[in-house]
């Protein structure tokens, strides 16, 4: 009995003692340890979790440089077939030059003809052909066409063309202003980039301009002269209007497209001329300053062609003196008052 239950014993104890033999996972760990652990491993469940998963359209992992957040560098697309470019330049577009006659404001007599003439510039791509038409687009028509011809022949683009109309002033007093544009062989309508061109004037019952013609002498035929050399003529400036100034104006009037007569009314004295004030100078500005001081005795103004102070307070004072606007410059209104006895 003894020696069963002893046999009994040392089994028992055998298998006591195997069971805590030492096994392949690693002995608890300390608390500090063991609280280390899971908070590294919670930090690296979390990172995992915030990686990018998402594939690209075809179906490629993403480059590391994506998954680490760079931006995807673009790429520029070329232009489709058929659409304007930043630089495109469209076909069919005008610039407005000058008035080479009549300019704004221009006193007309009521029911007199007059004619007039834009420079205008081709800036489009496309050339204007004797297809082009100038058309009449609103305001005051003026007794003028619907539409005429804009040219017999070509105007590529960069190229300046002179545009003219013959017109009739309202036969009632007033301001009246009429619109124009062109338009294509094709029936496109266009005109400058700001809108349309225009003529402006003043249709008064006032005198009009005087006559001057050869045999006429005085400080008329000085501003005749002073402003045939400002348009280019080659006139000596004398105050008498013989043979060689007629001639020049004759010239002049060929040049301008007016009647060939040698004489100097309303219509040619509208193509010559030109509003001038302070700081410009010139023999448009020794007229101003002939007039100014041999026919309304300004004496302290000298004809030296330079339109500085003294020239401008003279004229703002003769504007006051004949009752319209006092600014110191020489347009149509100034220029015909000065003209007039």
């Amino acid at each position: 009995m003894n020696k069963r239950f002893a046999a009994f014993f040392v089994l028992l104890i055998f298998i006591l003692t195997a069971c805590n033999l030492p096994s392949s996972t690693p002995p608890p760990q300390d608390d500090f340890d063991m609280v280390s652990t899971l908070a590294a491993l919670t930090v690296q469940a979390s990172i995992g979790q915030n990686q990018p998963t998402a594939t690209t359209g075809t179906g490629v992992q993403p480059t590391s440089a994506q998954e680490q957040g760079s931006a995807p560098t673009a790429t520029s697309q070329p232009p489709q077939s058929g659409q304007p470019t930043a630089t495109s330049q469209p076909c069919n577009r005008a610039s407005f030059v000058e008035d080479i006659t009549i300019p704004d404001n221009t006193p007309i007599t009521v029911g007199k003809a007059f004619t007039k003439t834009w420079k205008l510039k081709n800036v489009g791509s496309c050339t204007w052909t004797s297809g082009y038409l100038l058309i009449f687009d609103s305001g005051d028509q003026m007794s003028g066409p619907a539409s005429q011809q804009l040219t017999n022949g070509t105007v590529a683009p960069g190229q300046t063309l002179e545009v003219s109309v013959n017109l009739i002033a309202p036969n009632s007093p007033g301001t009246y202003k009429g619109n124009w544009k062109l338009k294509d062989s094709s029936g496109v309508i266009f005109a400058l980039s700001t809108g349309p061109f225009w003529v402006q004037v003043k249709a008064t019952t006032a005198p009009d301009w005087p006559t001057l013609k050869k045999g006429d002498s005085g400080d008329e035929v000085y501003a005749i002269q002073y402003l045939l050399v400002h348009h280019g003529q080659t006139p000596a400036v004398d105050g008498i209007f013989g043979v060689e100034t007629q001639n020049e104006v004759e010239d002049f009037q060929t040049l301008k497209n007016l009647a060939e007569d040698g004489i100097v009314g309303t219509e040619t004295w509208q193509a010559l001329i030109v509003t001038v004030k302070q700081g410009d100078s010139g023999p448009a500005v020794r007229a101003v300053q002939q007039l100014l001081k041999s026919k309304f005795g300004f004496n302290t103004v000298n004809v030296d062609g330079i339109f500085g102070p003294v020239t401008a307070q003279a004229v703002k004072d003769f504007q006051a003196l004949k009752g319209i606007a006092s600014d110191g410059i020489v347009g149509p209104v100034t220029w015909q008052k000065l003209i007039n006895k």
